[in-house]
């Protein structure tokens, strides 16, 4: 049996044992995809208590980030097109007949 002193630092001890804070949405990251399945990602901290006077931080009690997937949908495929014609370029020569040249933006 533990003596008078002994029980309350022992209940201190497991008073000050830090456990995750609960999920903060504040802290979700946008989907690493917009579609065609992506990740996305959350952090919580060990803050609720933080660990104070020797009480034991948050190593066993789960991982600080979480991961599930997003955006799962399929893709609907976009169809490629040219854009508007950009200026004739210069003359390959001056007189008797060269050629010009042009791209699209």
């Amino acid at each position: 049996k533990l003596g008078d002193n002994e029980e309350i630092t022992e209940l201190q001890h497991r008073l000050m044992s830090s456990k995750w804070k609960v999920w903060r949405v504040v802290r979700v990251g946008v989907c690493t995809k917009k579609c065609g399945g992506g990740n996305q990602y959350r952090h919580r901290e060990c803050n609720s208590p933080v660990p104070k006077h020797g009480g034991s931080d948050c190593t066993g009690l789960g991982f600080p980030i979480e991961h599930q997937n997003c955006n799962i949908q399929s893709c609907v495929p976009i169809n490629g097109g040219y854009g508007e014609w950009e200026e004739w370029g210069q003359c390959s020569k001056l007189c008797g007949g060269g050629k010009q040249y042009r791209s699209e933006t």
